[in-house]
C-alpha cells in the first residue's frame, strides 16, 4: 500500500460531486498516491459503486462503523442534524484510514481538479505541520480592504498523520464551540493552529468567488464553496464546461445518475437571477483586484 493518499469523506447527499472530484483527482495524480473516498452512511448500492470505481483504481471505503464510534456522542450533542459527521471527520482521519498513509491529502467534495496535482503531491509535510491555503474571506479582506490574516479554509488540507492538529481541534470544539465562531471544524483548526500551519497558494485552493478574477490553467483546485454548485447548473462566475461534467459522469452510468440529488425550479430561478446580478456588478467594476488575485497564486509558498 502507498504512503500517501488523497482522502475523502461524504453522506450520501453529497457522494456524487464528491466521487466526480475523486475521478479528477485520480487523471491528475500518480499510480503512488491512493484515492479513498470514505462514506459516512451506508449506500444501498456500495458494492456496485466500489467495483465501478475501482476500474478507475478510486477505493470506496464505508466509514460508518468507525465514524460513529469516534463522533457519534458529539453528534447527539452537538449536531442535531445541522452538522454531518462528515464535516468533522478530517479531525480524526489518521485514526480511520490505514496507517501506511502518512502523507494524508484531503479535498471537500465540492471541488474541481483542473491541472496536475505533483507538486502538491511531491511536497512533503514535516511531522506536526499541515499545508492549508487562505480562506474565501481572508482572500476578499486582502484584496478589497488590504487586511491580511491567515485564517485558511479547512476544505483542502495536506498533512502528516503525525501530529495532525485535528484531534486538538475536535476537543475544542466539543468542549467549547462558541470558540469556533460558527465555523466548526474550520473554526477549530484556525483556533488551534498555531504555528503548525505552513500557507500554502491559493492555486490549491481557490474560491468559485473569483474565477472571473484568473485563468483557470493558474490553477489546480477549484472549490465550490457555498452555494450555488456547478452540478445543478451554470452560474457566474463559472462557465458551461464547469458544470458539464457532471452531466457526464451521470451519463457514464446509472449508479452515478442514481446518487444526483437535484435543487427545486424556484431555487435554480433564484440563482440565476443573483448570477445574473453579480456579472452586471462586474462588468460595471472600475477596480478590479485582478492583479493581487495574482499574487495569491504565484507568491513565495511552500508549494
Amino acid at each position: 500500500m502507498n504512503s500517501q493518499c488523497v482522502a475523502y469523506v461524504t453522506d450520501v447527499d453529497y457522494s456524487f460531486p464528491t466521487i466526480l472530484s475523486a475521478l479528477q483527482v485520480r487523471k491528475f495524480t500518480s499510480a503512488t498516491t491512493d484515492v479513498c473516498v470514505l462514506m459516512s452512511e451506508r449506500l444501498k448500492n456500495f458494492g456496485e459503486l466500489e467495483a465501478l470505481l475501482a476500474i478507475s483504481d478510486v477505493k470506496l471505503i464505508d466509514a460508518t462503523s468507525a465514524l460513529q464510534e469516534k463522533l457519534g456522542k458529539l453528534d447527539d450533542a452537538h449536531f442535531q442534524g445541522r452538522i454531518s459527521v462528515s464535516t468533522m471527520a478530517k479531525l480524526i482521519l489518521p485514526q480511520v484510514l490505514p496507517d501506511s498513509y502518512t502523507q494524508i491529502i484531503y479535498l471537500d467534495g465540492d471541488t474541481q481538479i483542473v491541472s496536475s496535482l505533483g507538486a502538491l503531491e511531491g511536497t512533503f509535510v514535516p511531522e506536526g505541520r499541515f499545508f492549508a491555503a487562505r480562506d474565501y474571506t481572508a482572500m476578499h479582506d486582502l484584496l478589497y480592504n488590504g487586511k491580511d490574516s491567515h485564517y485558511f479554509n479547512a476544505g483542502v488540507l495536506k498533512f502528516h498523520r503525525d501530529g495532525w492538529i485535528g484531534p486538538e481541534a475536535l476537543e475544542l470544539f466539543a468542549k467549547n464551540p462558541e470558540a469556533c465562531e460558527g465555523k466548526h471544524d474550520q473554526g477549530a483548526l484556525n483556533y488551534v493552529c498555531g504555528s503548525s500551519l505552513i500557507l500554502v497558494s491559493n492555486r490549491w485552493n481557490f474560491p468559485k468567488q473569483f474565477l472571473h478574477l484568473v485563468d483557470m490553467s493558474s490553477l489546480s483546485i477549484v472549490h465550490y464553496m457555498a452555494h450555488p454548485k456547478p452540478w445543478h447548473g451554470t452560474f457566474f462566475p463559472w462557465s458551461d464546461v464547469e458544470s458539464q461534467v457532471y452531466v457526464d459522469l451521470r451519463r457514464a452510468h446509472p449508479a452515478y445518475e442514481a446518487l444526483y440529488r437535484g435543487i427545486t425550479f424556484d431555487r435554480k430561478c433564484m440563482y440565476k437571477y443573483r448570477s445574473m446580478r453579480e456579472r452586471i456588478k462586474y462588468t460595471l467594476q472600475k477596480n478590479r483586484p485582478d492583479q493581487k488575485v495574482h499574487s495569491l497564486l504565484v507568491g513565495d509558498y511552500a508549494v
